[in-house]
């Protein structure tokens, strides 16, 4: 009975996401961008996907990004070995997440704390080249995986479509296609 209902549901999520495409000129008319539409579909092709596991290109930069994070972990161990508060910045005495959101929220957090201390990681050839890299590593897994929160970006974007399409066929029956 739930598999028929989940059914359903991506049923009408792809429905939409054609009804946007097919109206797309009006939409845009009405002030929606176009990234919203290639963000939904990412999104949705992110909540199809999450029970299969990552592609392999996500597989890749998941690999890529370990590797980054491997390297900001082992530095800050190094460079403040008794600080058990700065090496938690970089969660270095924590494993490495398996999962790629997990694995993308630690690279995340790792990119944004990293300029904090390049004057002490700077010896250990991370620099702003190499934050800069690993943030573009995290927006193509990010990308690969359909978002951060693809169930939460699909009930987002849908709201966004249905409102634009409310103002763009008040009245008209194009409506009832959203």
């Amino acid at each position: 009975m739930a598999k028929r209902a989940e059914a359903k549901k991506s049923a009408s999520r792809g429905s939409l996401l054609d009804a946007a495409r097919k109206h797309q000129d009006a939409l845009q008319a009405q002030g929606l961008s176009a990234s919203v539409l290639e963000r939904y579909a990412s999104a949705l092709a992110g909540v199809e996907n999450q029970g299969k596991g990552p592609n392999v290109a996500a597989q890749t930069l998941m690999k890529d990004i370990t590797n980054e994070v491997g390297e900001f972990q082992a530095a800050m161990r190094k460079e403040f070995p008794g600080n058990a508060q700065f090496q938690a910045f970089f969660k270095s005495g924590e494993p490495m997440p398996a999962d790629a959101r997990g694995l993308l929220e630690l690279g995340r957090v790792v990119a944004a704390e990293a300029p904090n201390f390049s004057s002490n990681l700077i010896r250990y050839a991370i620099n702003a080249a190499t934050v800069k890299h690993l943030s573009f590593l995290c927006d193509q897994l990010e990308k690969e995986i359909g978002g951060a929160d693809p169930k939460k970006d699909v009930a987002s974007l849908e709201e966004q479509i249905r409102d634009v399409a409310r103002r763009a066929f008040e009245g008209k029956p194009e409506l009832a296609e959203f």
